[in-house]
C-alpha cells in the first residue's frame, strides 16, 4: 500500500488547488467586467477625438507642428510598456516584454528609454539596468485618467526637451473575453489621418495654438484608452488562465483517484490471494498428514 499512500497524499495536496484557482477566477471575472465596461464606454469619446483630429489635420496640411512633423534624425526612443502588477495570467506579460526586446534590437544603435506601467515591466527593466524614466504601479480605475494625463504631459515635455525623438506604446488591445491583440503604436510623431470629408476650417486665434492645445489631449486619450484596454486584457487573460488551471486540477484529481482505486484494488486482491493461498496450503498439509497417518496405520 506504499504506492497508494503516496497517491493519497498527492490527492490531498491537489485538492486545495481548484478552490484557490476558482476564487481567483471569480475575482478576475469581476475586475474584467468592470474594465471591459469602461473600455466600451470610453471608445465613443476616443473615436470622436480621432475624428476631430483627422478633420483638422486634413484642413491644415500646409501647417507644420513638431508633434506632427517629427525629427529629421531619430536618436532617442521612448517606449511606454504596459504589463500587470502580478502574474498568473499566462503569456500576457511575456509577450509584451518580448515586443520590447524587438524594439530594442531594431534600434540597437539608438538610445531606448522605458516608461514602465506595472510591476512586471518595472522589475524587468530594473533587473537589466535599462534606462527607466518612470514607473507606475497599482493603477486603479479612479486614478487611471489622472495618470494618463501625467504620462502624456511627460512624453510631450520629453519630446520638446529632445529627450525623446519618437515615442511608442506597447499594450494589449481588448477585443473580447477570449481575445486581445498585442499592439505597438507610435504616439509621437502623431500620424496625420486623412479625413473622410473635405472641409475647410477657420482657426481662432490660429492653427498652431489650436494644435498645441488639442494634440496633448489626444495623446492623453490614447494613453488612457491603452491603460483601460491593457487592464481588461490582463484580467481576461488571468480569468481564462485560472479557469484552465481549475479544469486541469480537477482532471488531475480524477486521474489520481482512479489510480488510487486501482492501487487499492490491486493491494486487496493480493491480500485475498495470499489469504486463500495460505488457507489452501494449510488444508493441503492437513490432508497430506491425514493420508500419511492412514498409511502408517
Amino acid at each position: 500500500m506504499a504506492g497508494a499512500k503516496e497517491i493519497k497524499n498527492r490527492i490531498k495536496s491537489v485538492q486545495s488547488t481548484p478552490q484557490l484557482t476558482k476564487a481567483m477566477e471569480i475575482v478576475s471575472t469581476t475586475k474584467f467586467k468592470r474594465f471591459s465596461a469602461l473600455v466600451v464606454k470610453s471608445r465613443p469619446f476616443a473615436e470622436s477625438i480621432q475624428t476631430i483630429l483627422s478633420n483638422i489635420a486634413a484642413g491644415i496640411k500646409s501647417e507644420r507642428h513638431p508633434l506632427f512633423d517629427g525629427r529629421d534624425e531619430v536618436k532617442k526612443i521612448g517606449v511606454i510598456v504596459m504589463t500587470s502588477d502580478t502574474g498568473l495570467c499566462g503569456s500576457f506579460n511575456h509577450a509584451t516584454l518580448k515586443e520590447l526586446e524587438k524594439i530594442r534590437k531594431a534600434n540597437s544603435g539608438k538610445e531606448v528609454s522605458v516608461i514602465a506601467i506595472g510591476k512586471k515591466a518595472r522589475d524587468y527593466c530594473t533587473k537589466r539596468n535599462y534606462d527607466l524614466k518612470a514607473s507606475y504601479v497599482q493603477l486603479v480605475p479612479e486614478t487611471m485618467g489622472k495618470k494618463a494625463q501625467e504620462i502624456s504631459e511627460n512624453i510631450v515635455d520629453y519630446y520638446y526637451e529632445n529627450i525623446f525623438d519618437e515615442v511608442y506604446v506597447i499594450y494589449n488591445k481588448f477585443i473580447s473575453a477570449l481575445r486581445s491583440d498585442l499592439t505597438v503604436k507610435k504616439l509621437i510623431p502623431i500620424e496625420r489621418v486623412e479625413a473622410k470629408e473635405n472641409t475647410s476650417y477657420i482657426f481662432e486665434p490660429d492653427a498652431e495654438t489650436i494644435l498645441s492645445a488639442l494634440l496633448p489631449k489626444y495623446l492623453n486619450v490614447e494613453i488612457y484608452q491603452a491603460l483601460l484596454n491593457n487592464a481588461a486584457s490582463e484580467h481576461s487573460a488571468r480569468k481564462n488562465s485560472m479557469k484552465n488551471a481549475t479544469e486541469n486540477a480537477e482532471e488531475m484529481m480524477t486521474m489520481l483517484n482512479l489510480k488510487y482505486n486501482r492501487e487499492r484494488q490491486a493491494a486487496i486482491t493480493q491480500e485475498i490471494t495470499e489469504i486463500v493461498g495460505g488457507a489452501c496450503g494449510r488444508i493441503l498439509r492437513q490432508f497430506l498428514v491425514g493420508r500419511c497417518i492412514g498409511v502408517l496405520l
